[in-house]
Order: structure tokens, then sequence, then C-alpha cells
């Protein structure tokens, strides 16, 4: 019995729950930052507000996503279903977390055939 699916699809929730943490520090840096130069006095200081919003919040808004994309695919690789989700999770959970993403990303293709025999 082969389980390459399997850890293929535990790799694939860890990096993606992974990215998604990494993406708080991102959004509280968004919101923080924002904020505090929204609340100075200068108004040209002021300004300068929309930075952190434009600079780290699409940044944890892509952390996010793919780390939602990386556990969905994760589930579909535990399922045995849908091998192309599957592989997407998995090249998603590469930017989640590096290392597993990678070992992630190898264990889908070599699953491939158990997708095709658990039907």
């Amino acid at each position: 019995m082969q389980q390459k699916a399997t850890v293929a699809g535990v790799l694939d929730v860890i990096a993606g729950i992974s990215g998604m943490v990494g993406g708080i520090p991102l959004l509280v840096l968004a919101l923080v930052g924002s904020g505090v130069l929204g609340a100075l006095s200068e108004p040209e200081l002021k300004a300068l507000a929309i930075i952190p919003l434009a600079l780290f919040l699409p940044l944890a808004i892509l952390c996010f996503l793919g780390g939602l994309l990386a556990i969905v695919g994760g589930i579909a690789a535990f399922n045995r279903r849908r091998w192309g989700l599957a592989l997407a999770g998995s090249i998603a959970a590469v930017f989640g977390f590096f290392p597993l993403g990678i070992a992630a990303v190898i264990f889908t293709i070599k699953s491939e055939p158990e997708f095709r025999t658990e039907g």
C-alpha cells in the first residue's frame, strides 16, 4: 500500500498553516504602521499612512490565500482526488514553508498513480 499521497497531504497542510501564520505579522505591520502614520500631526506624514497598507496588506493576503490553497490541496491529496489541485496545493506550500513545500511537490508528483487507482 502506497502512502505518498498521505505524506504529501500532511506536508501541504503543515506548510499551509505555516504560511497563513506567517501572514499575521504582515497584516499587523500593515494595520499598525498605517495607524501610527495616520495618527501623526504633520499632514505630510499623514499622507504616508497608505504606504504600509500598500506594501504589507497584499503580501498578507497572498500568504493567506497561498496557505488556504496548500491546505485545500493537502485535503485533495488525503482523499486522492483531483491530482491537479493536490499539485497546485503543494506548489503553494513551497511559498508557505520552503523545505516542506519542496518535499510536498516531490511526494505529490510521485503519488500521481495513487490518484488513478483510488478513483
